[in-house]
């Protein structure tokens, strides 16, 4: 590895339960990418860089989240690998802030992170890909692993065939076709567990151990999570300040790790930043962290009420990208939510075709599955008075809806079947719109 460099002064890891300091990535790979002093598997990078440098990025119209190459742990811009992901537009949507004061009497601001604008696979995965590509190109690392339900492993699949890094991917046997295929299209192994995502995580980290090969940590990776973290710096550079709330569809929940991280990162900078209320939302068909939080917020929240979860096993969901039954993360993302007086909320899958018509109509945006999970937890949040007069509302949507053609499929509601011209008559667009809010609204 041409570029190992003996003292590197940029980054380091550490360890989020000892503090034990990592010196670069191709340590931490070297070292089975966990604490070779306590045998954690969760450390952080920091920086040896002054942000006041940062003041004047945020000043500046970036074409992708490495604008912030300062505040990313690569050492060389010639090992970017990248579509132009992560600087997405933060849009603000008012058909939601009418409805919250037509019907709560809120003043609030509505913004939307609309992930499917990024210009890899059209997920939230493609910054984390980005980075990690980037990573494994300089480090010289030539085979990779990870265990999926979808939009991480096609964001992986295509980044890291950009990097001539081979990919092996294991994922549940419910997996989207559409997700099979595209990871295929890309030469890529794909492995099909006959189970579910447990099964092939389980699957994953034997093959891994087997054939000595790194794999993803999943939620807590320190790649995922530096990628992520600039939402935060992109909230500021849009919208001048952070929101109130954040709302997000959770299956492990590396954003609001994420956004923990950069608020933390940027201290120094803004002293009075603090983390918005996460409001994280799961569907009736798979919701382990909401039964979870449920028990403890009945029970007063005792001690170690965070590392109390049931584990659903072969969750049956119409979103397979949130099918994960064995929410490992929980105990992190308790403790997030309950520092920062938020909560997890349950929706109703029934529900997801009617939002997703819905913002499609008043918004001309049309969802994927997890985004309007995502969205369907606004509803309720404002049902169940979660959000105050006054605040600013940030919504991290998910997928469009090219990443699962059968939810389009059944968004289908404007057809006719003819059969002479006397049977086709104009329309008038408003005609719909009574119709598509009672579906949303009522019961």
């Amino acid at each position: 590895m041409t570029l190992r460099i003996k003292i590197q002064k940029k980054y380091y890891l550490k360890c989020t339960e000892c503090g034990h300091i990592t010196p670069d990535f191709w340590t931490w790979f070297d070292q089975d990418q966990k604490c070779p002093k306590c045998g954690s598997k969760r450390s952080e990078v920091w920086y040896n860089r002054r942000y006041k440098r940062l003041l004047r990025l945020l000043k500046s119209s970036p074409d992708s989240f490495w604008h912030y190459f300062p505040f990313l742990p690569l050492l060389r811009r010639r090992h970017i690998i990248s579509r132009k992901e992560g600087a997405i537009p933060v849009e603000r949507w008012g058909f939601l802030e009418k409805f919250a004061k037509d019907n709560f009497g809120l003043d609030i601001e509505v913004h939307v992170c609309r992930n499917d604008l990024n210009g890899g696979t059209g997920t939230f995965k493609d910054i984390a890909a980005s980075l990690a590509s980037s990573i494994f190109k300089e480090i010289n690392i030539k085979q990779y692993c990870i265990a999926s339900t979808g939009n991480s492993a096609t964001a992986y699949a295509k980044y890291l065939s950009m990097a001539n890094v081979n990919c092996s991917v294991f994922m549940p046997e419910d997996v989207i076709k559409t997700s099979e295929a595209t990871i295929s299209s890309y030469g890529q192994q794909v492995f099909k567990v006959m189970g579910d995502y447990a099964k092939a995580k389980e699957i994953a980290a034997a093959y891994a151990k087997l054939h000595h090969i790194p794999m993803s940590t999943g939620n807590i990776d320190p790649i995922r999570v530096e990628a992520k973290k600039t939402m935060v710096f992109e909230w500021l550079r849009q919208i001048g300040k952070l929101p109130d709330v954040y709302i997000q569809a959770v299956s492990g929940g590396t954003g609001p790790i994420a956004v923990d991280k950069g608020i933390r990162e940027l201290k120094g900078v803004f002293p009075e930043l603090k983390n918005p209320r996460f409001v994280l939302v799961q569907t009736d068909g798979c919701d382990p962290m909401v039964r979870a939080w449920e028990k403890a917020e009945a029970t007063a929240f005792p001690d170690g009420f965070e590392k109390d979860y049931p584990i659903i096993n072969n969750p049956r969901t119409i979103v397979p990208t949130l099918a994960t039954g064995n929410p490992a993360t929980y105990p992190i993302l308790a403790k997030l939510v309950k520092e920062s007086n938020g909560t997890f909320i349950r929706v109703r899958e029934k529900k997801l075709i009617p939002v997703g018509k819905l913002t499609a109509y008043e918004q001309k945006v049309v969802p994927g599955p997890a985004s309007a999970v995502c969205l369907s937890g606004l509803f309720v949040a404002l049902r169940k008075g979660l959000i105050k007069n006054g605040e600013t509302v940030m919504v991290n949507t998910g997928e469009g809806p090219n990443r699962a053609p059968y939810f389009l499929e059944q968004m289908i509601y404007t057809t006719r079947e003819v059969n002479h011209v006397d049977d086709c008559e104009p329309h008038e667009i408003d005609d719909y719109r009574d119709q598509l809010w009672r579906d949303v609204l009522n019961d």
